[in-house]
């Protein structure tokens, strides 16, 4: 089943985690990079592709004061933005989520997002049709996920990560089709950690 980008928020040793894959059909030829601690970028190899999609390089991960953001991107750093100024988690993704709506390209392609605290999961989607941000009962061994395609709803699986490159290649090796790269974000002492997996 090929279900475009997606994310995921789960628990693991009662530590709060989320994971984002990037499977594409159109642009596969691209990476995800951490330019700094808190940060995770997908970037294309070619940057002509640029020229043809505006929505393919973004920061898919990035950790605000007390949280961490990963989304399908340019809402992540709006999100971030809004959390440093105060809001709260899910309020600061819903406003971002209803502003900026769905990526207006031949796709419609839902905007999907996902926030982890201390001690909450928020996950949220904007499509053509609607707008979904809820706070999700995550609990050990299991996860939440919502994608661009196909897995529009949220959905439950099982995924155990015991570290933020670990949940990266867990994200890569789910068996839906045409990864190209992950990302995963993990619940750390005094904070959050992030990694990447671009394949074997």
């Amino acid at each position: 089943m090929y279900v475009g980008r997606f994310v995921c928020v789960g628990k693991t040793n009662g530590r709060l985690w989320a994971g984002y894959r990037v499977s594409s059909r159109s642009f596969p030829n691209r990476y995800a990079v951490k330019p700094n601690d808190s940060t995770v970028a997908i970037m294309p190899k070619d940057m002509k592709d640029l020229e043809k999609s505006p929505y393919i390089s973004y920061d898919c991960i990035k950790v605000a004061p007390g949280a961490a953001v990963v989304s399908n991107g340019s809402h992540t750093d709006i999100i971030c933005e809004k959390i440093a100024m105060g809001y709260p988690a899910r309020d600061a993704m819903a406003l971002t989520l209803l502003a900026m709506d769905y990526e207006k390209d031949s796709l419609n392609t839902p905007r999907i997002a996902a926030v982890i605290t201390k001690d909450a999961a928020d996950l949220g989607i904007v499509t053509r049709d609607c707008i979904n941000v809820s706070t999700l009962p995550v609990v050990e061994k299991e996860c939440f996920m919502v994608a661009t395609y196909e897995k529009t709803v949220f959905s439950r699986l099982t995924v155990e990560a015991t570290s933020a490159q670990d949940i990266a290649k867990k994200m890569y090796d789910l068996t839906f089709e045409k990864p190209v790269c992950a990302a995963g974000v993990y619940q750390v002492d005094g904070g959050f950690e992030v990694g990447i997996y671009n394949g074997p």
